[in-house]
């Protein structure tokens, strides 16, 4: 019976060795265990940290943004400014320009009645001279003739600067 007695030992043995491969096969389960529940702290923790870090960013991009926007309004805002100015000045230079030419034209019409004067008095100067002339040949005949003019004729100058002899009338 012996061998059964062996065989119930080397049985005995194998089971502790099952046991004891149990045991540490438990202990490397309730070590990987913990390291598993280790590591998924630290991955929380890392996945907190990189969603903190992330709303922060999420954050600064938004007040960026805004900012932006609020210098894109203030930028817009002072060119509409500066275009309202524009168009003020350049209304004001438009009111200018016609007041100018106002006085231009009526300044052009002046010289043109000035103009139209000195002709008709550079006209008038013409006949003048034209008549004195005349006269002067006339008086210088009868003088030369020893004529003595007793009853002159009266030369009158009508309104358009013609002369007209009174004696003729």
């Amino acid at each position: 019976m012996e061998p059964e007695s062996l065989r119930n030992r080397e049985d005995l043995t194998q089971v502790e060795k099952y046991q004891q491969e149990i045991l540490v096969l438990q202990e490397k389960l309730r070590a990987s265990v913990q390291k598993l529940e280790e590591y998924e702290a630290r991955l929380k923790g890392q996945d907190e940290q990189a969603q903190k870090v992330l709303m922060e960013y999420q954050a600064r991009l938004e007040e960026s943004e805004e900012r932006l926007r609020r210098q894109q309004d203030d930028k817009d805002l002072q060119m509409k400014g500066i275009i309202s100015r524009l168009m003020s000045v350049e209304e004001e230079l438009k009111k200018d320009h016609s007041d100018m030419q106002a006085v231009v034209d009526s300044k052009q019409k002046i010289i043109d009645a000035q103009e139209k004067r000195i002709a008709s008095l550079d006209a008038a100067n013409a006949r003048l001279m034209s008549a004195l002339t005349q006269l002067k040949e006339r008086y210088s005949m009868q003088t030369r003739n020893g004529i003595s003019p007793t009853n002159p004729s009266k030369l009158q100058i009508t309104e358009n600067g013609e002369f007209r002899n009174s004696s003729n009338c």
